[in-house]
């Protein structure tokens, strides 16, 4: 029996430690890329949001049967949004430019431009 451990093989003690080393200098190398793909996802996740509320904010002045002509600011949080009505008057018909601006601080995430024909 004893001598049946004295020959097992196993692993070192060295080895265990060669093994830790290698996979700390691999996961070394990975943190950053790990941690600038968490910030691109934030960020991607902030201008997508910001776009489905500029949609929604357009969609509802489209389906609206008046329109407020100029300019009107809503503050939610620290997103600050711009809606601007411009009536265009090169045509005859009531024909409105409708600009919106989605800001986080002061950083602009989503511009969306669209017009409005109400017609009588």
């Amino acid at each position: 029996m004893i001598r049946r451990l004295k020959y097992c093989s196993g692993l070192s003690f060295i080895e265990i430690l060669f093994t830790i080393s290698i996979l700390g200098i691999i996961m070394i190398s990975i943190a950053p890329l790990l941690i600038n793909t968490n910030k691109i996802n934030r960020k991607s996740e902030s201008i997508y949001n910001a776009t489905l509320l500029a949609q929604g904010y357009m969609e509802n002045i489209k389906a609206s049967d008046c329109v407020t002509v100029g300019q009107t600011v809503n503050t939610f949080e620290d997103i600050q949004i711009k809606i601007d009505v411009i009536e265009v008057d090169k045509y005859n018909t009531d024909f409105y430019k409708i600009i919106i601006e989605i800001f986080q601080g002061d950083e602009p995430l989503e511009r969306l431009e669209g017009y409005k024909i109400i017609t009588q």
